[in-house]
């Protein structure tokens, strides 16, 4: 079996990393706020796109739509947003924030910032601004590859016959 160094590896420490955020920062959310950080991607992409659809807000956070559903629903029932009617298309629901979720919006991003202090502890803003740029061209370099990679055949799943 050929072994993988999982820990000098870029996508393995990125991927590790980006868990420690993401349980940190939804920690910090909780105690602070009251949100999680579900619900807190659902109130940035709004902040930045009001009255997206449901549709547009999971695209936006990454995940499908039948998951955001219980998120909204609860989002809507605490008062943080609320759903209204497109003017043009009554089948389909644009979703707001309310002045609630405006109010903790502060409180969110202080949170937010609490957890990039602590995890930049000891790292100079040198070395921060490097791995900003490096991350980015690793980004930019893996979107190419995609875009290019399209003559691959995808594979076919067989099914098990028992």
């Amino acid at each position: 079996m050929i072994k993988y160094d999982f820990e000098n590896s870029v996508g393995f420490v990125v991927n590790t990393t980006a868990k420690a955020f993401q349980r940190s920062f939804d920690i910090e959310l909780r105690k602070n706020v009251g949100v999680s950080l579900s619900q807190w991607r659902v109130v940035g992409t709004l902040v930045l796109q009001p009255g997206l659809t449901q549709k547009e807000i999971a695209d936006k956070v990454g995940i499908e739509g039948a998951t955001l559903v219980p998120i909204i629903d609860k989002m809507e029932k605490e008062g943080l947003l609320k759903r209204k009617p497109d003017s043009s298309d009554r089948r389909i629901n644009r979703i707001y924030l309310t002045p609630k979720s405006d109010s903790l919006w502060e409180s969110m991003i202080e949170c937010a910032l609490r957890i990039r202090k602590h995890s930049a502890k000891n790292i100079s803003e040198s070395d921060i601004h490097t791995t900003l740029e490096t991350l980015r061209k690793i980004s930019k370099n893996l979107v190419a590859f995609s875009d290019l990679d399209k003559t691959v055949i995808p594979v076919k799943k067989t099914h098990r016959m028992n």
